[in-house]
């Protein structure tokens, strides 16, 4: 990746983080000062105790994924200290491990969330709250909205990026995708985009971190930090503000419909048109 890019991710990365830290601190200051009026007033009880662990487990996977950041940012300016794998490409056995790393880490995370801490994963990620039926009319009848929105991230992009640096940086996956001639490797990262990504990422986005964060602060405030952290971590500069609105349209989605199969859906066919033109444009 271009080092000034990789640089400007890394700051915008160190903000996010940064703003859902101090964010979260702010949001419980304020609260802990309004329960404290209302208890001595004696307007209401005081309010149950923060779940340190849900909290404190939600902040491990942002300083994970922060992390990887900090580390795209160290082998930008650092070439000679990156992987073989990122210098010629993805292979086979890379990208069916990094489908099994992403799909052990989604289960943990899913687990966490439910059983392991004693709750209904059906209450949890709302898993039977609507139909089929409901869930694939949301998932086709967002597409239009998610493209349109999509067009205008794509088009703010090319106001904010000078001219002589619009040339976009292609993400690994897809420079392996137009690339590679071996269809085993191509299979294996249209079901890492289409199943394995969208199952996980809505998982631990909407799923764990949005709730966790919304909690403790406001809708707003979580589902736009929740999203900005899902565009970051992409490492990608030009798809930052389109993976950004994806991403606020994924958690208005799971916010209103409290299912988690509907943004899951929403990201799969996102990710399965976006690979259908990928494999059939003679430039990805």
């Amino acid at each position: 990746m271009d080092p000034v890019k990789a640089q400007t991710l890394f700051y915008i990365a160190t903000l996010t983080v940064l703003g859902i830290v101090l964010g979260l601190i702010l949001f419980w200051s304020i609260r802990t000062f309004a329960t404290i009026s209302k208890v001595e007033n004696k307007i209401e009880p005081i309010p149950g105790k923060i779940d340190m662990i849900d909290l404190l487990f939600a902040l491990t996977i942002i300083f994970f994924f922060y992390g990887n950041t900090v580390v795209l940012f160290q082998n930008s300016m650092n070439p000679g200290d990156s992987s073989p794998i990122e210098k010629n490409g993805m292979t086979l056995s890379g990208a069916i491990l990094n489908n099994i790393i992403f799909l052990i880490i989604g289960a943990f995370v899913f687990s966490f969330a439910s059983f392991i801490r004693g709750r209904n994963p059906n209450q949890v990620f709302g898993l039977n709250k609507i139909s089929f039926s409901r869930i694939l009319k949301w998932g086709l009848g967002a597409m239009i909205p998610v493209y349109i929105i999509i067009g205008l991230g794509n088009f703010i992009t090319q106001l904010i990026i000078p001219s002589k640096e619009q040339v976009p940086e292609m993400q690994e996956i897809v420079q392996t995708m137009i690339s590679s001639d071996d269809v085993t490797i191509r299979i294996t990262l249209l079901f890492s985009a289409i199943i394995v990504a969208p199952m996980v990422e809505e998982i631990i986005f909407r799923g764990y971190i949005y709730p966790i964060l919304k909690r403790y602060s406001h809708r707003l405030f979580a589902g736009f930090m929740t999203s900005l952290l899902f565009a970051v971590v992409h490492g990608h500069m030009e798809g930052l503000i389109p993976l950004l609105f994806l991403a606020i349209i994924l958690t208005l989605c799971y916010e209103i419909t409290g299912s988690i199969f509907v943004p899951i859906l929403i990201h799969a066919l996102f990710n399965g048109i976006n690979s259908c033109f990928i494999l059939t444009l003679s430039n990805g």
